[in-house]
């Protein structure tokens, strides 16, 4: 795979932060900085497809409503306090 180089502005706080992790798991900063990235990455796309895949199901009305889920959560909850199951 083909590597770009990308400039971003730190605080300073941040850029030692990633030399400490860099040289306590023995990697080179780009390699930190890379996994912090791909990491954001999958977690933003896992987010877009969540609110993605809710909206379909909104869309074929395949949702509860708000009150239905309040209620079961408020039963679970006082069940919960009162050692019900």
């Amino acid at each position: 795979m083909e590597e770009v180089t990308i400039s971003a502005r730190v605080p300073e706080e941040l850029s030692q932060q990633i030399t400490v992790l860099a040289q306590a798991l023995r990697r080179n900063r780009s390699w930190i900085i890379e996994e912090a990235i791909r990491g954001y990455v999958r977690l933003e796309q896992q987010f877009i497809d969540a609110v993605q895949e809710g909206l379909r199901a909104d869309d074929a009305g395949d949702v509860v409503a708000h009150d239905v889920v309040m209620a079961e959560i408020e039963t679970l909850l006082r069940d919960n306090r009162t050692g019900e199951r």
